[in-house]
């Protein structure tokens, strides 16, 4: 494509929304970054840059636009940019080249350099507030309150009026408060940095009450705050008469009002006061919190992983700091949690005790019986020790459970337990699955596949075509005139459910692998068909169009 005549390589709609963008002035500012490479600033429904590359014949090598268009392969922002770029390169006018920042600042004095810096900064509090906080050496208290303005300016900066911070400024909200990150990261004084980074983190997780966190940027802020937490606690190696100080402040932290819906977090607060438990009195004093925070009579389920959590804190305590005896008696006392439940069915299996591993996964089988995850993993384990007493009924039995549920890595093992042959076993199990209620169809054509029975595959892709384009290759040379038939069947059912031109996008990418299997003049005959059968639908006529 060439900047002379570019129009005649891109869909008209986007030709003339771009050229209504450039009469109008949409082009707010346009200038040459390097040889024969522009920049140019489209205003639309918000500010959007354009990068055009051309080579010395006018072929437009390279373009680029930041906006989220993603129909086609130029958008009209970049159809603006390429008549501006016409314009400038046939009526001679004069580009200016961007000098960079670099090279104006190194020419100046220091002087000159403080004052700019100063005036920017009264016009932004954020940044007056970024520079003091990274750059300042003030005392301890000055510096956890300028750390405090710094994170308050930002928070004003982005809440705004309406309080609230939408989905497109979190990732540079987020961004903005990684200063105070870095500040707490590289600060020397132990208990300051830790005060900065616990700062850090009640804002960041009251963060989450008043902006959209789809991205997950808050998420991770709050996860690298408490890893720096850790990176400073854990520091107490060289400044031991720091330790117990730096403890309770962690231990107080966990009172704050804003951990109340957010337990996971203080847990991992927690968790960080395990490296100081080799105290004893330190370690008495964070089982006293754990335990006081147990809600044992509470039939909430997110609770209950809670209290699991919490309670693996204390088992750690007594695995490092108590007998082995009282280790296998807190597991049994808390055997209703299935991380304590498999601690001891693996104790069992290492001691190859596999009555007890039995005995123990058909109570976990019994408890948890309606969490489909937790039964077939007491199932395993059941399994597991059934092949080590080489009870093959039971194996038998068990195998082809798990395999209904879900897990077909049992089909080999049940395939060597069956007394039929393979041929009639494959013909049982498939006509046991096919009738079962609810069943597995996943696993159906995983075992389906694994037998290479395309006659059934072809049955099933029948039923569903839009499976025939996982199939299709497959059938095509035994089951072509099928194969044919049920991808056109696919093909009209995509387009009934179309309804935007991304929807006809994809359409026509189907039509395009159908080319492949069914040859260029079936693919024209089905082009033709939805193009009498959509005639009202332009978008969809115009897609069509194109790869007829």
């Amino acid at each position: 494509m060439n900047i002379n005549n570019f129009e005649y390589g891109i869909n008209k709609t986007i030709v003339d929304r771009g050229y209504s963008y450039y009469i109008e002035g949409n082009v707010v500012e346009a200038f040459e970054q390097g040889d024969n490479e522009y920049i140019f600033q489209i205003e639309g429904s918000d500010e959007y840059e354009v990068l055009v590359k051309i080579g010395d014949n006018g072929d437009i090598l390279n373009s680029e636009c930041d906006c989220p268009y993603d129909f086609g392969p130029v958008c009209k922002h970049e159809v603006a940019a390429y008549f501006q770029l016409y314009e400038m390169l046939n009526q001679k006018k004069k580009t200016s080249k961007r000098t960079t920042i670099q090279e104006v600042l190194n020419n100046l004095s220091k002087e000159e350099l403080i004052n700019i810096i100063t005036n920017i900064a009264k016009s932004d509090t954020t940044l007056e507030n970024s520079l003091i906080v990274k750059y300042s050496t003030s005392d301890t208290q000055n510096e956890l309150e300028t750390c405090q303005e710094l994170i308050d300016s930002i928070v004003r900066k982005y809440t705004g009026r309406e309080g609230f911070i939408k989905y497109r400024d979190t990732g540079a909200f987020v961004r903005e408060l990684d200063g105070v990150v870095e500040k707490a990261r590289n600060t020397e004084n132990v208990l300051l940095a830790l005060d900065i980074a616990l700062l850090l983190l009640e804002e960041a997780i009251g963060a989450f009450q008043y902006a959209d966190d789809s991205s997950g940027d808050i998420g991770f802020l709050v996860t690298e705050t408490l890893e720096v937490i850790e990176e400073i606690a854990t520091s107490w190696n060289d400044i031991s008469n720091q330790r117990t100080e730096v403890f309770e402040k962690l231990l107080a932290q966990t009172d704050h009002e804003v951990f109340e819906g957010w337990l996971d977090y203080k847990i991992d607060l927690l968790r960080i006061c395990l490296e100081f438990a080799d105290d004893e009195m330190l370690r008495e004093q964070l089982r006293n919190k754990v335990e006081s925070m147990l809600d044992k009579k509470s039939s909430n389920r997110y609770m209950h992983y809670s209290n699991e959590s919490m309670l693996q804190l204390l088992f750690q305590l007594i695995e490092q700091y108590g007998s082995q005896d009282e280790a296998e008696q807190f597991i049994h006392e808390h055997i209703e949690f299935s991380s304590f439940r498999e601690q001891l069915l693996n104790k069992y299996l290492q001691e190859k005790n596999f009555h007890k591993v039995i005995e123990v996964a058909e109570k976990g089988e019994t408890q948890d019986h309606q969490y489909p995850g937790l039964l077939s993993n007491w199932k395993k384990y059941r399994y597991r020790a059934y092949q080590f007493l080489s009870l093959k009924e039971e194996q038998q039995v068990l195998a082809k459970e798990l395999l209904f549920a879900g897990d077909f890595e049992y089909y080999h093992d049940l395939k060597e337990l069956g007394n039929e042959n393979q041929g009639e076993f494959y013909t049982n199990i498939k006509q046991e699955l096919k009738t079962k209620k609810g069943w597995n169809t996943r696993i159906f054509l995983r075992m389906i596949e694994e037998e290479n029975d395309l006659e059934e595959i072809l049955a099933f892709v029948r039923d569903n075509p839009r499976y025939i384009e996982d199939y299709a290759e497959k059938l095509v040379k035994l089951f072509k005139e099928d194969v044919i038939e049920i991808y056109k069947t696919f093909i009209h059912s995509a387009a009934r459910t179309s309804s935007n031109r991304r929807d006809y996008q994809g359409v026509c990418q189907i039509i395009k692998r159908y080319k492949k299997i069914a040859g260029k003049p079936k693919q024209v005959e089905a082009i033709n068909e939805l193009m009498g059968l959509y005639k009202k639908r332009p978008a969809f006529i115009d897609e069509l169009e194109k790869i007829k």
